[in-house]
Formats: structure tokens, C-alpha cells, sequence
């Protein structure tokens, strides 16, 4: 079975819940009622994007950005852990943990301009969360080493301790990959591979930024 490149998961964008708090807020305020920095919680990878976006933003609002990135799950967590004392004005994450987000009560409904372009199953029917981008699957290799086509190439003793994923069920990303080889291999078979794939892989990783290093370095 050939591996497909291309996943069509999404990162997803959500306001964070305040009502929780009594007093605690996200922003900073200048006296007037006017918020002057406004904090992001983001799942990693997305920083060469965001810094000329943030800084566009700035200028024409006025308004800094404070930037705090971890692993899908991670950043929910986080949210999580400070409900009482919410300090993300927006969290942008993958499904299924910005789902898992709003089902606990961390966000509050809104409506973003440009909302009514995209597609109802890209958005959350209560206003919850709004798709941001398409998200793909990418599998990266070193120079000189043959391009795995197939997942059982993925599978071969050659690559024993040289081959590292982002953590199912933990990372947007690994999730995401779980999906995908559900849907070509169906539930079983899919959880049998990965349980196969151990053997070659270096070991867990909360988030699929934390492996960019490594590949930076070989």
C-alpha cells in the first residue's frame, strides 16, 4: 500500500472562554477599555508564518501579539489548567483536541469576517471554532537514503532507531497520521501497524516541531 502524502486534516482557530474567570484576563489594557496584547496559544510549526503576520498586525492595530506554541494536545491542556484564570485570548490547534475543547467548556462562540466563506464542515456550528488552513501530511528524509514508497518500507530493519513520529493521540500530527492509515487500513489493522512501527522508532514526541531539530541536524 503506497503512502499518501496529503491528509486533509485542518488547523482550527477558537476563542478562548473567559466567563470562567473572576477578574483574570488574557490582555493587557491601556486605561481605556482598549486591549494592547493579545496572546495565542498555537500548536507548533506555524512560527515562519506568524511572525509577519503578528508584525502587520501590530502595526496597523497597534496591538502586540504574545506567542506561546506547544504540542496539539499540549496547548489544550494548558488552556485546561489555567480555566479558572484563562490567559490565551485564541487557540489555534488541531481536530480532534479542539473539539475536545469546546465540549469541556474552554471557548466561547465567535464569528470571524469571512466566516460565511467557508464551508460548514469546516466550522463549528456553534461558533466555537473556524477552520484557519488545510493541514498535510510530509514525511522527511535525509540525503543519500532511499525514499520510503510504501508504508511496509517504513517497517524495514535498515531503519531500526532512525525513524521518529510525532505521538498519536498527543500531536495533531500523529493523530492525524492514525486517521489516515485507519481510513487505508481500517481501525485494526492501522493500530497492529503502529504497533509493528515501534521497533524502528527512536521513541515518543509530544509534538512534530520538536522532531525539526533533529532533522536539521541529520
Amino acid at each position: 500500500m503506497k503512502i499518501r502524502h496529503v491528509f486533509g486534516g485542518l488547523l482550527v482557530a477558537a476563542v478562548v472562554a473567559s466567563t470562567a474567570a473572576c477578574g483574570g484576563t488574557s490582555s493587557g489594557d491601556n486605561g481605556n477599555g482598549g486591549a494592547k496584547t493579545v496572546t495565542i496559544y498555537s500548536a507548533d510549526g506555524l512560527a515562519d508564518w506568524y511572525k509577519p503576520e503578528f508584525t502587520k498586525f501590530t502595526q496597523q492595530t497597534g496591538i502586540t501579539v504574545n506567542y506561546v506554541e506547544a504540542g496539539s494536545s499540549e496547548v489544550v491542556s494548558r488552556i485546561e489548567k489555567e480555566k479558572s484564570n484563562p490567559q490565551a485570548d485564541i487557540l489555534v490547534t488541531l481536530p480532534p483536541f479542539i473539539q475536545k475543547a469546546g465540549a469541556d467548556g474552554l471557548l466561547q462562540a465567535y464569528t470571524p469576517q469571512g466566516a460565511d466563506q467557508i464551508a460548514a464542515a469546516d466550522k463549528d456550528a456553534n461558533g466555537h471554532w473556524t477552520a484557519l488552513i488545510n493541514n498535510y501530511s510530509c514525511f522527511i528524509y535525509n540525503n543519500g537514503t532511499t525514499a520510503p514508497k510504501t508504508w511496509q518500507d517504513l517497517l524495514s530493519p535498515a531503519l531500526k532507531g532512525k525513524l521518529q513520529y510525532s505521538t498519536p493521540g498527543q500531536a495533531g500530527d500523529g493523530t492525524a497520521v492514525l486517521i489516515l492509515l485507519e481510513h487505508e487500513m481500517g481501525k485494526p489493522a492501522a493500530l497492529d501497524y503502529l504497533k509493528q512501527l515501534q521497533a524502528n522508532n527512536v521513541g515518543p514526541s509530544s509534538s512534530t516541531g520538536k522532531l525539526q531539530p533533529k532533522v536539521s541536524t541529520g
